[in-house]
C-alpha cells in the first residue's frame, strides 16, 4: 500500500513586493503544509531583507531557474507582465504555479499557459484570494439552489481614493499592469462575477483612460432571461463597497470586504433585515492561507485548485473583450477649467 506524503509542500516564492510582505509570505510562514524554502526577486538585497524580517531561513536568489529542482511549487507574486515568463519557467519542468491575480496579461498567454501545464502533468492555480471566503461558496451555493428566486440585476461598486502602491510602481505603466483599475481591482470582481452567473451574453464599458491606466470605469452585462448587472470601480473616490442583487424574494448585500456573512432583505417582510452566515468554513481563517493550504493539498493529494488556469484566464478574457469595445467615460464627479475666449 503506498503511503500518501505529508511532508510541507517545499515552496519558492518569486516576488518579493508588498503582497509577499504582507500577504503570501506570513500565511507561507504560518502553514504546516508549507516550507518556504526559496526567495526570489529581482533585487536579491529585497529578498534578503524580507528574509530577515521573517525569521525565514530560505535560499535567496535573483533566477527561478536556480531552485526549481530544490521545490514542488512556485508561487508567483511579480508585476503582472512577468507572470508568463516565470509561470512557463517552472511549468516547462513540471513544477506547478500558485499565480497572483490576473494569470497573464493577454488571453492568448492565459491559454497558452494553461496548455503547457497539461502537456507537463502539472497545473496551475490562480490567486483570486476571495474565492477563499466562505461568503463566496455560500452565495453560489444559494443561487444553485434558487434560494432567492428570480434573479433581476446586479450591482458591484468598490472606490477608494488612491489604493494599492506596489514597490515596482507597474501599475501606472499599461504594458506592464495590463490595464488601470479594472484589472487591479477588477478582476477580483469579475472573477466573482463569472464563478456566480457565468458568461455574459452581452456587456458594454467605459473608462477615463486616455490612452494610459483608467482611475475609474463602469460596465454593464447581459444574461439570458432579463438578468443584468452593472459594475462601477474607482481609484479616485470612495464608492460602497459592496455587491447588491435585486431578486425576486430578497435584496442581498454583502460588503465587499465580508469574509463570511450576506445580508438579505425579505421582500414581503418589508423592514427585516436578515443575515445569513457560511458553516462550510476552511480550516485556515485567514484567506491568504487558505489559499496557500488549497495548493498544497493539490500538490500532496491531487484534486484541482480552487481557481484553476483555465478558469483564471475567463477573467483575462473578459478584461481584454471590455477594453475592446471601450469608450469613454462621463466624469461628472470632474470639474474643467475652459480655456478663457482671447479677444482680438
Amino acid at each position: 500500500m503506498q503511503q500518501t506524503n505529508t511532508s510541507p509542500v517545499r515552496l519558492a516564492i518569486a516576488g518579493c513586493g508588498a503582497i509577499t510582505d504582507e500577504s503570501h509570505l506570513p500565511a507561507a510562514l504560518g502553514s504546516p503544509h508549507a516550507e518556504v524554502k526559496a526567495l526570489i526577486d529581482s533585487s536579491p538585497d529585497r529578498a534578503a531583507r524580507l528574509a530577515r524580517k521573517y525569521g525565514c531561513d530560505a535560499e535567496i536568489g535573483e533566477r527561478l531557474e536556480a531552485v526549481l529542482g530544490k521545490v514542488e511549487g512556485v508561487l508567483i507574486a511579480t508585476p503582472n507582465h512577468t507572470h508568463s515568463l516565470l509561470a512557463r519557467i517552472a511549468l516547462e519542468q513540471g513544477v506547478p504555479v500558485l499565480v497572483e491575480k490576473p494569470l497573464t496579461t493577454t488571453y492568448a498567454d492565459a491559454i497558452e499557459l494553461c496548455e503547457l501545464a497539461k502537456r507537463n502533468g502539472t497545473f496551475i492555480s490562480v490567486g483570486f484570494v476571495t474565492r477563499h471566503f466562505p461568503v463566496v461558496r455560500l452565495m453560489k451555493r444559494l443561487l444553485g439552489e434558487g434560494f432567492f428566486g428570480r434573479l433581476d440585476r446586479f450591482c458591484f461598486e468598490f472606490g477608494t481614493a488612491g489604493g494599492w502602491a506596489p514597490v515596482s510602481g507597474y501599475n501606472l505603466d499599461r504594458n506592464q499592469s495590463g490595464g488601470g483599475v479594472l484589472v487591479v481591482n477588477g478582476t477580483h470582481y469579475l472573477d466573482r462575477m463569472l464563478y456566480w452567473f457565468g458568461w455574459p451574453e452581452r456587456f458594454t464599458f467605459a473608462d477615463d483612460s486616455f490612452g494610459g491606466v483608467e482611475a475609474n470605469c463602469r460596465a454593464t452585462f447581459e444574461y439570458a432571461g432579463g438578468f443584468e448587472g452593472s459594475m462601477f470601480l474607482s481609484k479616485s473616490m470612495s464608492l460602497k463597497n459592496r455587491f447588491t442583487i435585486e431578486a425576486e424574494r430578497f435584496h442581498v448585500e454583502v460588503s465587499l470586504s465580508e469574509v463570511d456573512n450576506l445580508t438579505l432583505f425579505p421582500k414581503d417582510l418589508p423592514g427585516t433585515r436578515m443575515s445569513l452566515c457560511s458553516t462550510d468554513r476552511p480550516a485556515a481563517a485567514d484567506p491568504f492561507l487558505a489559499q496557500i493550504e488549497d495548493f498544497a493539498s493539490v500538490i500532496r493529494k491531487g484534486g484541482s485548485p480552487a481557481v484553476d488556469g483555465e478558469f483564471g484566464a475567463l477573467s483575462v478574457k473578459l478584461c481584454e473583450q471590455l477594453y475592446a469595445c471601450r469608450t469613454q467615460l462621463e466624469e461628472p464627479w470632474a470639474w474643467y477649467r475652459k480655456a478663457a475666449k482671447v479677444q482680438a
